[in-house]
């Protein structure tokens, strides 16, 4: 990987010893050299958004300003997305609420489906239809479904799935790689008109 690039593995669930982390882990050692920055859900505890400033100086501030500042250093992300009840967790959707377009706009995102069994691919319909109107988010026309997870790359020698999704995933990321390559020169470029347009139309 481009050592001047800084992508962000952004795990979605906000449960304790999520598959989801253990999946951001294996794809950051074995596919990034282990150079990849993390915003996990479950240790970052963003408070519910409620548009309402927060109190200066508070815990949740700090975790907020946190989360915000290794957003603002990413270059390009990938939102690793379990698939709960048809739907993509609410924290998720929570950061993209505390996170806007000076965080965001314009970076490449690969989506990443995460299922115990045969789904995942809601989230990604869910994440295509919305959460990038006003953050600007340029998510890639490539995605990832990993189903069965609690099976995937776990050391099963042999296992077709896990071989088929190596390669698929390794592709994936390269072309997250050459997208943020391409944008990163470009990106102050791209958000010079925000200020004048910061919400997307509808």
């Amino acid at each position: 990987m481009n050592s001047d690039l800084n992508i962000c593995l952004l795990v979605a669930s906000h449960r304790a010893n999520s598959q989801s982390r253990r999946i951001a882990d294996y794809m950051n050692q074995h596919f990034l050299a282990g150079k990849a920055t993390l915003i996990d859900l479950y240790q970052s505890k963003l408070p519910l958004w409620d548009g309402e400033p927060l109190a200066a100086g508070s815990t949740e501030e700090q975790d907020v300003a946190e989360v915000k500042a290794r957003a603002a250093a990413a270059d390009a992300f990938v939102f690793i997305v379990p698939e709960w009840h048809g739907m993509v967790p609410a924290g998720l959707k929570n950061f993209l609420l505390w996170c806007g377009m000076k965080e965001l706009a314009h970076k490449p995102v690969l989506l990443v489906g995460v299922s115990a069994s045969a789904g995942g691919a809601f989230v990604i319909a869910e994440l295509r239809h919305s959460g990038y109107k006003n953050s600007r988010l340029l998510y890639l026309p490539e995605h990832l479904l990993l189903r069965d997870a609690n099976d995937l790359w776990v050391g099963q020698e042999g296992r077709m799935s896990d071989v088929y999704l190596e390669k698929r995933t390794r592709y994936a990321l390269d072309q997250l790689i050459t997208y943020t390559e391409a944008l990163k020169p470009v990106r102050d470029t791209l958000c010079a008109g925000l200020a004048d347009f910061s919400n997307g139309m509808s």
